[in-house]
């Protein structure tokens, strides 16, 4: 049987929580930290934006090189090989940083974001996304260079103390990703390539985090597109939406303002 990318459920209610904070965070230029296969580099794109996409992995970028090939030719997207540490100052000014899935794979959180936001204008904003919920670490998190989950109010600090204003964070995927987990979790255990990672470094693990193939999870026949797409999973963007104010998200999306008005938070949106 032929196995194709498609995204699974819960990546489809975190695009779509992007989405939703796109509305109140967007802009016209975008830098993507971790891009890996250019999945939101594309959504971002396809949205009107113009923007870049910075990742380590040499694999990755070929990856993403092919998903934005439209935007790449006309020169509305550029891929960077490279560590977001060793980019000069005038690498980027942009209106929004995204980097999901890539700041528990750093040892120094804080330092993190203060990295990315000095690419950042002014008034623009940052929006990052983790493994979220601490009491949710499991086998996974050991082959794909975790360092750590985050609680809800453990996001808040990090970015509190990366000197980002009108601070907001959300719960995503619930409770679509928190019912798959486990179902999730057990595909990894029977994969031999993932089982494999175990004895790799933490950089080797983290290289390959974003684009790996696991039938069923990642990968999947090409007729599960009648049922994986945006029209179908509709409701599970509705539902989601009830949730975001909540601790229970097995992912945590926080949203930040570089340079803002001192407010530390954001008012509910």
């Amino acid at each position: 049987m032929k196995f194709v990318k498609i995204d699974p459920p819960g990546t489809f209610c975190t695009q779509e929580a992007l989405r939703d904070a796109l509305r109140h965070r967007g802009g016209q230029t975008f830098l993507d930290v971790g891009c890996g296969s250019g999945a939101l580099s594309r959504l971002l794109c396809d949205a009107g934006l113009t923007g870049t996409g910075v990742d380590f992995s040499a694999r990755a970028i070929k990856i993403a090189g092919e998903t934005l090939a439209p935007y790449v030719a006309d020169g509305r997207y550029r891929l960077h090989l490279g560590d977001i540490y060793d980019l000069p100052a005038n690498f980027a000014g942009v209106d929004l940083a995204i980097s999901y899935m890539v700041m528990e794979h750093v040892h120094d959180d804080v330092a993190f974001l203060q990295t990315i936001a000095k690419f950042v204008k002014p008034g623009g904003n940052l929006i990052i996304a983790v493994p979220g919920r601490r009491d949710c670490w499991s086998f996974e998190d050991e082959t794909v260079g975790h360092l750590r989950r985050y609680d809800r109010d453990d996001l808040d600090a990090v970015m509190s103390k990366a000197n980002l204003s009108r601070i907001s964070v959300w719960s995503i995927g619930v409770p679509t990703i928190n019912m798959l987990f486990n179902l999730s979790l057990w595909m990894v255990t029977r994969a031999d390539a993932e089982t494999a990672k175990v004895g790799l470094s933490q950089r080797e693990q983290t290289e390959t985090s974003g684009i790996r193939e696991i039938p069923w999870k990642t990968v999947f026949p090409s007729w599960v597109r009648i049922i994986l797409n945006r029209v179908t999973l509709y409701p599970l963007f509705v539902i989601q939406r009830w949730f975001y104010r909540t601790n229970l998200g097995v992912v945590m999306m926080g949203m930040g303002q570089v340079g803002g008005d001192g407010s530390k938070h954001a008012p509910p949106m």
